[in-house]
């Protein structure tokens, strides 16, 4: 089966600012002929079975047009999703910046708080 991305979806309509699933959808169905499908992409790229993992963060920028592949909901006590509402990609894994959106520095507050927290339990 073959996987499809949606980047020039997202090219297309970010200067608009009208980015969603529904617009990429419909976009890659008209220009491609295919429907984007970001769960069976990860299913078969990478394993979404993270219960037994410890100890991992997933940010996801919802401005990222790939945050829809992402980890979106914690998994358990130590593998955590934070959602960045004004986030881009890897946003929040760069250094600060004065034009930061506030989301972007509550990630990091508490992505630094979620590393505090395990490296004491070590």
């Amino acid at each position: 089966r073959k996987q499809y991305g949606v980047t020039e979806a997202v090219v297309s309509t970010q200067s608009t600012g009208n980015w969603n699933k529904h617009v990429v959808d419909s976009y890659c169905r008209k220009q491609y002929g295919v429907t984007p499908d970001p769960v069976g992409a990860s299913l078969n790229y990478w394993s979404a079975d993270f219960r037994s993992a410890s100890n991992i963060i997933f940010s996801n920028g919802l401005l990222d047009p790939w945050h829809a592949g992402g980890v979106l909901e914690d998994v358990n006590e130590s593998v955590k999703a934070i959602i960045v509402k004004d986030g881009a990609h890897h946003l929040d894994l760069r250094g600060s910046n004065k034009a930061d959106p506030k989301s972007v520095i509550e990630a990091r507050k508490q992505e630094v708080a979620l590393i505090e927290k395990w490296l004491g339990e070590l």
